[in-house]
């Protein structure tokens, strides 16, 4: 079978006879070679190891989706220019916005999050960007319905559809999940034939009327894990290559495998559930200032969630509005619920964009809603202490010293001093950064955070000096926050509103040391 593939003209006693002999066994192996590589690749196919092959796919894909749109942005800048209009850019928008919606969740939290980067980005990118907030593309009921029943239709447990009832069309969709509004029947309440939901009543169960919950009904996107999965593969594959640079004393793969943590966290409805819980048992103090959504306990899963619906309405129609006294009054209360999650619950909503954020009268006061809280940063243990300690010498101590203190703190975070590069430099940069900040005494509208947050890691980067990601993430929350708080008032002054905050902190913790004291001295 094999004299086919031997070349013609070849004799076949002698010399030809040991040519074609070591040209069949070559083919021989040639043929073994292609069978091992080819079960190798169906042995690597089974095992699911092919992440290398998915994560170039990916790539390519990515590629494919926003390499033809340079082009186009060329091609839609000269259209307009020659006929004096902007609709060919206002079309190449619609199509890179559509684009990101493709591209998976991890590219479109990047585009919610640049949206509120005015200090970087011009105004108008900015504007197109933050249509990614309300913009998502959803998936069909069909799907809803099959993680419903995946989710809450195990083994023993009634259907799930016996005790909720759903909208068919979404109310909201994000790049992670979406949401329908939804009614939860008591637990001994019969559901009738389906009905349009607009006219469910309550119905009668002994002699009470039993009312049905309006509830919100979150379930993630299809193929939502596997396309974050292999973005952050991706980001791992250049964290490997700094590292096998012998470039990571600059922190870029531990940064991208914290950040990794932090995204992922969003995926799992469990992780927000629990977050939810939290949240709202933390605000119950502060008098109704702030709403967040109930979790009902037993319809919970990796891939839905059901929480109370809270009605409305965005920030934008606040700003519209007019009404000063509720515009400062809704700045007052974002400002404060930021300082309270960051020094009195230590737990802070870390994706706090317009999007997440609704409002609501109540008599002459607002109501801030504040929604999707699978990102928080948790600032409890060693990052709580750490903090404490920043603020107390940012507040007491000199520039330099605050300088300082960060190239200490870095040592939590795998920093070496002997990494660092020319430390003079980077406490003269910080100090810097820091008098800026008091100059202006942090008014928004002449406080540029974003500016001094980027400058503060490029001084990092810099010097080698290693920040804790959390901390990075409370900043880019609190540059998020302070975007949203400068349209509602830009001449705020936001430091002074922390102080309460920090000093009822410093007061619990001197209680708290107090009091172990106390224990060491009485053993």
């Amino acid at each position: 079978w094999l004299k086919p593939l031997v070349a013609p003209g070849v004799s076949q006693l002698g010399v030809g006879s040991a040519m074609e002999f070591s040209e069949q066994i070559y083919l021989l192996l040639l043929l073994l070679s292609a069978l091992t590589l080819l079960l190798l690749l169906l042995l690597l196919l089974r095992l699911g190891s092919l992440r290398i092959f998915k994560s170039v796919g990916r790539a390519l894909e990515l590629v494919a989706l926003f390499l033809p749109l340079l082009p186009l942005l060329v091609a839609a800048r000269l259209a307009d220019w020659l006929n004096g209009k902007g609709d060919r850019l206002e079309a190449w928008w619609k199509l890179c916005l559509r684009r990101l919606q493709q591209s998976g969740p991890v590219l479109v939290k990047l585009g919610q999050w640049a949206a509120t980067r005015k200090d970087l980005l011009p105004e108008g990118v900015c504007k197109q960007l933050g249509r990614l907030h309300s913009t998502a593309e959803s998936h069909g009921i069909d799907h809803t319905h099959a993680v419903l029943a995946r989710s809450f239709c195990e083994e023993g447990q009634s259907h799930w559809s016996k005790r909720l009832l759903l909208e068919p069309e979404p109310v909201g969709s994000g790049c992670i999940a979406q949401v329908y509004l939804g009614y939860l029947l008591p637990e001994r309440s019969a559901r009738p034939e389906p009905s349009c939901f607009p006219w469910l009543r309550p119905r009668k169960q002994g002699s009470e009327a039993v009312p049905a919950r309006r509830v919100a009904v979150k379930v993630v996107h299809p193929h939502v894990r596997w396309s974050v999965d292999m973005d952050l593969g991706l980001l791992a594959f250049f964290a490997a290559i700094f590292e096998r640079l012998g470039l990571d004393h600059l922190g870029v793969s531990l940064a991208l495998r914290q950040f990794a943590a932090f995204l992922e966290a969003q995926t799992d409805l469990t992780i927000e559930a629990e977050n939810l819980r939290t949240l709202r048992r933390h605000f119950s103090d502060m008098g109704g200032k702030v709403a967040i959504p109930e979790v009902f306990d037993a319809f919970v899963s990796h891939d839905a969630l059901v929480m109370g619906f809270e009605d409305g309405e965005p920030l934008s129609t606040l700003l519209e509005s007019g009404d000063r006294s509720l515009q400062l009054d809704a700045w007052r209360t974002l400002v404060d619920s930021f300082w309270a999650m960051v020094f009195r619950y230590r737990f802070v909503h870390g994706d706090l964009h317009p999007g997440n954020i609704l409002w609501r009268r109540q008599g002459d006061r607002v109501q801030l809603v504040l929604l999707d809280c699978g990102l928080t940063i948790n600032l409890g243990g060693e990052a709580g202490e750490d903090l404490s300690k920043m603020v107390k010498a940012f507040l007491t101590k000199s520039e330099e010293e605050v300088a300082t203190l960060l190239v200490d703190l870095s040592e939590r975070v795998g920093g070496r001093p002997e990494d660092v590069v020319d430390k003079p430099g980077f406490v003269r940069g910080i100090s810097d950064l820091i008098r800026q900040g008091k100059a202006c005494n942090f008014q928004l509208n002449r406080l540029n955070a974003g500016a001094l947050m980027g400058r503060s890691l490029i001084l990092g980067r810099r010097h080698r000096v290693r920040f804790d990601a959390r901390f990075v993430n409370l900043m880019v929350a609190m540059v998020v926050v302070q975007g949203v708080a400068m349209t509602l008032n830009g001449g705020g002054e936001i430091v002074s509103r922390m102080h309460p905050f920090l000093f009822g902190a410093v007061a619990r913790e001197g209680i708290k040391a107090l009091r172990g004291r106390g224990k060491v001295a009485q053993s």
